[in-house]
């Protein structure tokens, strides 16, 4: 798991790009563990991009032989006006949100 620095630091890192409009890292549960957003739109956010996760997993995992893979390291999902950027590890999952 990331120590408490790097996550900090990491944090700041992304935030400062341009656009980026605010940065979730959950467990693997969905549990928010740092948010750069409010606690009421973090855990709405990372609840939904869990279940997601959890989903897209599924589907990977169902075309994995047709793909010639069968993990998923990277989600994007686009609108018009902004993007959502999910990066599944380990033990954490990594959102961030980001104007286009």
């Amino acid at each position: 798991m990331i120590g408490g620095k790097a996550l900090k630091d990491t944090l700041k890192r992304l935030e400062a790009h341009e656009g980026v409009r605010g940065v979730i890292i959950t467990n693997m549960e969905g549990l928010p563990i740092k948010s750069t957003l409010g606690a009421e739109k973090t855990e709405i956010i990372a609840a939904l991009i869990t279940s997601l996760i959890g989903k897209a997993k599924r589907v990977v995992d169902e075309l994995g032989e047709e793909l010639g893979a069968n993990f998923m390291n990277f989600l994007t999902i686009s609108t018009p006006e902004s993007e959502i950027l999910v990066a599944p590890e380990e033990d954490y999952i990594l959102i961030l949100l980001k104007s286009t």
